[in-house]
């Protein structure tokens, strides 16, 4: 498995962790809540690529790819 493959899979569970938190919270699941979710998690994680992967993931939901 290559890097950028591993690296999209770490982004791709980023997201899916964050939908869960969200659904378990009971709150609406729409593009706000996900990235502050996803920035949430990352400064909880805090080590480095924890929350590198949360702020990339981030990013890619904030320009909607």
């Amino acid at each position: 498995m290559s890097q950028d493959e591993e690296r999209a899979q770490l982004i791709g569970c980023a997201i899916g962790a964050a939908v869960v938190s969200l659904i378990a919270e009971g709150t609406v699941i729409n593009r706000d809540n996900l990235i502050n979710e996803l920035r949430r998690q990352g400064k909880i994680i805090g080590d480095g690529l924890g929350s590198i992967i949360s702020h990339e993931a981030a990013k890619i939901v904030m320009r909607g790819q």
